[in-house]
């Protein structure tokens, strides 16, 4: 010690001498370093175990992490699935995982193969290139949130799979306890009570925001010469290529519609004229870029589900004072016309012949602050929910109430099932006053819930707990057209845990939820007798599990947060998709 003593002493006066020299000398530690070095192990032992405290906490009480298996959520929230990128237009779209043979085990994610069935949504271009599998995406959910305050409709929620408690599902909120559900037309129908009005469930704005999906986005052009030489090579394909696109309406060439590749529209103020939209096959209908097209196919009635919620929109860019541009959609026999002028001022209208409601005309007017010339705005004119709207910059300027327009409940169901054709909605966009350019022009539509019929599938046959309460297949779905269903809500303390919530998934040709589920499992609360909760049958007991529903003790909580996407993948490591893709990461709405 006393050498080292000395050592350091030597070293602290050469350095005082020259104090560039640079000297190496060993550690010399007092009993106060090696205090300090213990409590600073202890401090970090201690950290450690508080982390793990934490999180075991949050995971049991607050939040817990999920892994999205299936596609029933999407496209907003993803199961196993591939990324892809249209080689026609460009357009990025996820394929759903589906080969059966792999049920049940790990996708092989090292490994590119042709994606079977998938297809563009926006140009229908198939895809016949080799991709990886990417893994579901990975979500927060908030506990025990509904201990606190009731869930809300369109809540995206995880809760215990009824026909299989091992399993967690994740789907939307759409019934409430005491309330009755009908599907008709895609559209929610709620009544309250056993004799209450019919009104139709309208969206937050922030989850229908995150619920539009594409018809036609302009700015995703198809390659023109790609689809001929396609359409050649197979002359007999059952689905020859025919993507959307948009045409002149008459023969006053006022519209040209070459410009930037064609991805801008101007229009020269000449005499009044329009643009048509030209739809293909599935324009309207409700298909998924998700989904395999045949296998769609096989699940849909194409001559009843026809979607008419939509939202057209583009960039209006005047470029004389006078410019005005007229949006324009129908649905069945409504015809709905949004008007923006470049001096600010607005028009909504629309008429119909009172076929599914009163068919009077109406007409809201508005105004905003003038659009400067070479300037663009973004217009919107939207249909959704029995609501027309319209939209200037990012703002709702006008909108319907049930005033001017509503769809009645009965006079629908009347429509629909008269036997008539269900009309494809029209779409066109027309120009008057003077010049002016259309950027991004997109065609969006909301989700489209089907009416599907009861029925089983090899791996789930009909559940003991169905065929005791003499469920039948083959007659329709739980909550669907003609066959609504009534959620039970319990008023005292005690039962709440029994009331019953009715769930769909956004992916809706696809999703199996309350709509079709033919099971129950025997964990569940089934049966009650002398006041008493039973698991299986007794003679005497009656059914307190209504198939189709979930009740409240199955909630698990509200997912919040998409945490971990797919991630991107290390070159030359095609198994390890480990860097995190951030510009995905989202609030789940």
């Amino acid at each position: 010690m006393e050498t080292l003593r000395v050592r350091y002493f030597f070293c602290k006066s050469l350095a005082s001498v020259c104090p560039t020299a640079i000297v190496v000398t060993p550690m010399v530690k007092t009993h106060e370093d090696n205090y300090r070095e213990l409590a600073s192990i202890r401090d970090t032992v201690e950290s450690i175990w508080v982390a793990i405290v934490l999180a075991f906490v949050l995971r049991a009480f607050m939040i817990e992490a999920f892994v999205i298996p299936t596609g029933s959520m999407a496209p907003r929230l993803l199961g196993d699935h591939r990324a892809l990128q249209c080689p026609s237009c460009g357009y990025r779209y996820a394929f759903g995982f589906t080969d059966r043979r792999r049920l049940g085990r790990p996708a092989d994610r090292s490994t590119r193969r042709v994606p079977v069935g998938a297809q563009c949504p926006n140009c229908n271009y198939p895809f016949r290139r080799k991709a990886y599998v990417d893994s579901g995406d990975r979500v927060l959910v908030l506990k025990y949130l509904y201990q606190f305050r009731e869930p809300r409709p369109w809540d995206v929620i995880v809760f215990k799979n009824p026909q299989n408690n091992r399993e967690n599902y994740i789907k939307r909120l759409i019934g409430l306890p005491g309330e009755t559900i009908e599907i008709v037309n895609g559209d929610i129908f709620v009544r309250k009570g056993e004799n209450g009005p019919w009104k139709i469930r309208r969206k937050p704005p922030i989850a229908q925001a995150a619920m539009w999906q594409v018809v036609f986005d302009n700015d995703y052009r198809p390659d023109a010469g790609m689809i001929q030489r396609f359409n050649a090579a197979e002359p007999d394909a059952e689905d020859r290529i025919s993507p959307p696109r948009w045409a002149q309406a008459d023969e006053t060439g006022a519209w040209e519609l070459e410009g930037s590749h064609g991805r801008r529209f101007r229009y020269n103020g000449k005499v009044p004229a329009a643009l048509a939209f030209v739809p293909n096959r599935k324009s309207f209908l409700p298909t998924y870029g998700y989904n395999a097209w045949a296998r769609e196919r096989g699940n849909m009635n194409e001559a009843a589900n026809i979607c008419s919620d939509l939202r057209l929109s583009v960039m209006f860019v005047p470029k004389d004072a006078g410019a005005s541009v007229t949006l324009r959609l129908t649905s069945l026999e409504n015809e709905f016309i949004g008007r923006v002028s470049a001096d600010g001022t607005l028009e909504l209208s629309g008429s119909g012949s009172g076929e599914t409601g009163d068919g009077r005309p109406w007409s809201l007017k508005g105004k905003v602050d003038p659009i400067a010339r070479g300037i663009g705005c973004d217009v919107a004119l939207v249909h959704v929910d029995s609501r027309v709207e319209l939209w200037v910059g990012s703002r709702r300027v006008l909108a319907t109430s049930d005033r001017e327009y509503r769809v009645e409940h009965g006079k629908l169901k009347a429509r629909l099932s008269s036997g008539r054709e269900i009309p494809r909605p029209s779409v066109s966009i027309a120009g008057d006053g003077g010049r002016f350019d259309l950027w991004h022009v997109r065609l969006l539509r909301d989700v489209y819930y089907t009416s599907p019929i009861l029925r089983t599938i090899p791996d789930a046959p009909l559940g003991d707990y169905a065929r005791a309460r003499n469920v039948q297949e083959q007659s329709p779905g739980w909550g669907t057209t003609g066959r609504p269903i009534r959620l039970r809500k319990y008023p005292e303390v005690p039962n709440r845990d029994m009331d019953e919530f009715f769930c769909m998934g956004d992916n809706s040709p696809q999703s199996h939820d309350g709509r079709t589920w033919l099971a129950a499992s025997p964990t569940l609360r089934l049966w009650e007798k002398d006041g008493k909760i039973l698991h299986e049958y007794k003679r005497g007991a009656k059914p307190l599990y209504q198939i189709g529903t979930v009740p409240r003790y199955l909630l698990i909580g509200k997912a919040l947060f998409v945490y971990w996407p797919s991630g991107f993948r290390l070159p030359g490591l095609p198994g390890l998709p480990i860097i995190p893709n951030v510009g995905r990461m989202r609030l789940i709405r």
